[in-house]
C-alpha cells in the first residue's frame, strides 16, 4: 500500500467515513473532518478550486488536513495551491487516484484493482504499441530505400549506352603487350584502352556452278533474267507529262522487241520503256490482241539481253517458278517472288474492255502477281520464260492465286503481231451471248443453247437475220449450249469458211425455228464494239429477206 493509501485509510478510520466510486470510476471518501474551525463556505470554496465539473482532481500535493487548515486560515487562491482533496460545503471530502494512477480501472469504467487488495495492473500495452509502430515505419522506409537502389541498378544495366568507335593509330606488338599487362588506370582515359580488332567476315562466294540437271537457284535465276525485264510507262493524251499507268515487259530480241500484256499499253498516247540500268527509250506499238491480252512493242536499241523462252508444255504441278516485275510502279522495279505451279491448263473466263467474255487457258501459280507485274515473265528452274504474268487474269478476292499465259500459246500470237500487226487465221462469228445449259433451261423455261446478246452489224450472220434475243441451238448440226461447244466447232474453221446456224425466236409456246448459212470473218483482236447491235428480231418472227432461211 502506497503513502496516499495509508494516509487515506487512517483518515477514514478517524472520520468514520466510507470509500465510494463515482460514475466516472473515481474513488472518493466521504466523512466529516475533525477540524471545525473553518467554515463550511470556506471548505466548499477550497473544494471547487481542487476539482473540475466532473469531480476530478485538478492538482494534488498536500493532504486533506492541510487543505482544511488553509481554508480555515483564510488564505487566498493565489497564495496557496489547492489541495488534492476536495471538500464540499457539508464538510465531506473525497480524493481520486485518476490523475496519477489511471490504470486502476479499464476504459469501460470497471474497477481494475486486484481482488486481493494489491496494486492495480500497470499501463504497459500502449508503450508496446508505440514501439511496434516505430519499428514498422523504420522497416518500411528501409525497404523503400533498398527497392529504389535495386531499380536504379536494373535501369543502368538494361539501358543500352551509345557506343562510339573512334579510330586509333596502329599499335606495335610491344605496345600491345605492355597495354595488355598494365591494368586500366582510369575509365575516362582513352589512352589506356585497348581497341579490339573488329572485322567483317564474308561468307564463301556462292557457287556459280550450274547443277548437272541445269536447275538454278533463285538468285541465279534473278541474275540471269533480270536484264531482260523492262518497265513500261503509259502516258495518256489527257496528261502527257505524268504516266497514267505502268507495267512490265520482256525483251524477246536483242534489237528491242518487247512482249507484254495488251491492257498494259491500252489507251496509250505515248510509251516509255525503262531498262534495268535505268536507261529510257520511247516505244512504238507493233500489234496488240485483246482476245489473248498480248501485245508487242519495240524500242530503238541494240545489243540488249533477250530472255530465253522455255517449253510451257513441260511444266509439272509443284515445280518451282519465279516471277519478276515492277509491282506498284518503278519504285519497286525488279521485285522477285517465288512460288510453285499450282495448276495447269486452267480455263478461266475473262471480260474484255468491250464487255465481251472470252475463255483462256492459263497457268496457275501462288507466286505473287500484283498490278505492275503484268507483262513480266514467269520463269522455271532453268531460267527460261514459260509464261507471261497478267494481274488482269489474277483474282483480287483471293490470296495465292495468280495466272500466267503459257509461252507456247503466246509465241504464235507474238509472231503474227510482229509480222502482220494482228493475229491471223482466227475466225469470228460476230456475236456476244449467254450459254444456257439443259439444267438452266429446264429451270428457267428458256430453250437450251446460246442466247444472243448482240450481233456485229459488219458480219454476214447479221445480214442473214440473226438478232439479239435469238437462241442458237445448233451449228453444223452439233448442239451448242456452252462456250466449250462453240470453241470446238470454230477451231476446225478458217476465215471465209461457211457454217449452218439453227436458232429459235419468240417466247415459249410461240417459238419459230430458223436455219441460215453464214460466212465466218477473221478475228484481228480489235476490241472496238461500236458495230455491235442489240436490236431484236422483227415482230413477224421471220429474218430479213436477205437472210431468210428455212423455218419449221
Amino acid at each position: 500500500m502506497n503513502e496516499h493509501e495509508k494516509r487515506d485509510s487512517a483518515e477514514q478510520a478517524t472520520s468514520g467515513g466510507s470509500n465510494e466510486i463515482n460514475e466516472n470510476g473515481c474513488t472518493y471518501h466521504s466523512g466529516r473532518v475533525s477540524d471545525s474551525s473553518a467554515s463550511s463556505d470556506e471548505l466548499y470554496s477550497s473544494y471547487k478550486r481542487s476539482y473540475d465539473s466532473q469531480g476530478n482532481s485538478r492538482s494534488f500535493g498536500s493532504d486533506a488536513s492541510e487543505g482544511a487548515r488553509s481554508a480555515a486560515q483564510g488564505k487566498s487562491d493565489d497564495e496557496k495551491q489547492s489541495s488534492e482533496y476536495g471538500m464540499n460545503k457539508n464538510g465531506e471530502y473525497r480524493y481520486s487516484y485518476e490523475d496519477y494512477n489511471r490504470i486502476s480501472y479499464d476504459p469501460s469504467g470497471v474497477d481494475g484493482s486486484s481482488e486481493d487488495g494489491g496494486e492495480p495492473p500497470r499501463r504497459g500495452k500502449s508503450g508496446i504499441k508505440v514501439f511496434a509502430i516505430i519499428i514498422t515505419v523504420l522497416l518500411i522506409v528501409t525497404a523503400a530505400i533498398l527497392a529504389g537502389v535495386v531499380l536504379s541498378s536494373s535501369e543502368e544495366e538494361v539501358s543500352s549506352p551509345a557506343i562510339s568507335v573512334s579510330s586509333a593509330p596502329a599499335l606495335s606488338e610491344e605496345s600491345k603487350e605492355s597495354l595488355s599487362d598494365t591494368p586500366q588506370e582510369s575509365s575516362s582515359s582513352h589512352e589506356n584502352i585497348r581497341v579490339p580488332e573488329l572485322t567483317i567476315t564474308s561468307h564463301e562466294e556462292e557457287d556459280t556452278y550450274i547443277r548437272s540437271d541445269g536447275k538454278l537457284t533463285t538468285t541465279q535465276i534473278y541474275e540471269k533474267v533480270r536484264p531482260s525485264v523492262v518497265g513500261i510507262l503509259n502516258y495518256s493524251a489527257e496528261n502527257p507529262l505524268t504516266a497514267s499507268s505502268s507495267g512490265s515487259g520482256i525483251l524477246v530480241s536483242g534489237d528491242g522487241f518487247i512482249l507484254t500484256n495488251a491492257h498494259v499499253i491500252s489507251g496509250a498516247a505515248g510509251l516509255v520503256v525503262v531498262l534495268d540500268n535505268n536507261e529510257e527509250y520511247a516505244a512504238t506499238v507493233i500489234g496488240a490482241d485483246t482476245t489473248t491480252d498480248l501485245a508487242v512493242i519495240k524500242i530503238d536499241a541494240e545489243n540488249l539481253t533477250a530472255a530465253t523462252l522455255g517449253d510451257s508444255d513441260q511444266l509439272k504441278v509443284g515445280e518451282k517458278v519465279v516471277a519478276i516485275g515492277n509491282p506498284a510502279g518503278l519504285n519497286l522495279a525488279g521485285s522477285t517472288t517465288e512460288g510453285i505451279v499450282s495448276g495447269l491448263e486452267r480455263t478461266i473466263s475473262v471480260t474484255l474492255d468491250s464487255g465481251e467474255s472470252i475463255s483462256m487457258e492459263v497457268i496457275q501459280t501462288d507466286a505473287a502477281i500484283n498490278p505492275g507485274n503484268s507483262g513480266g515473265p514467269l520463269i522455271n528452274e532453268y531460267g527460261q520464260v514459260i509464261g507471261i504474268n497478267s494481274s488482269r487474269l489474277s483474282s483480287s478476292n483471293y490470296n495465292g492465286i495468280g495466272f500466267a499465259i503459257p509461252i507456247n500459246h503466246a509465241l504464235p500470237i507474238m509472231e503474227d503481231l510482229i509480222r502482220y500487226g494482228y493475229v491471223t487465221g482466227r475466225v469470228k462469228l460476230g456475236i456476244t451471248y449467254y450459254p444456257i445449259s439443259e439444267v438452266v433451261g429446264a429451270m428457267s423455261g428458256y430453250t437450251p443453247g446460246l442466247l444472243v446478246y448482240s450481233v456485229d452489224t459488219t458480219m454476214d450472220i447479221y445480214a442473214k437475220g440473226l438478232r439479239a434475243g435469238d437462241i442458237i441451238t445448233e451449228i453444223d448440226g452439233v448442239s451448242v449450249t456452252s462456250k466449250e461447244d462453240l470453241k470446238t466447232v470454230l477451231e476446225e474453221k478458217s476465215p471465209g469458211d461457211t457454217l449452218t446456224v439453227t436458232f429459235v425466236r419468240g417466247n415459249s409456246g410461240a417459238e419459230s425455228t430458223y436455219t441460215v448459212t453464214a460466212t465466218l470473218g477473221e478475228d484481228t483482236g480489235n476490241s472496238d464494239t461500236s458495230s455491235y447491235s442489240t436490236e431484236t428480231g422483227g415482230a413477224s418472227g421471220v429474218p430479213t429477206a436477205a437472210g431468210r432461211g428455212s423455218s419449221t
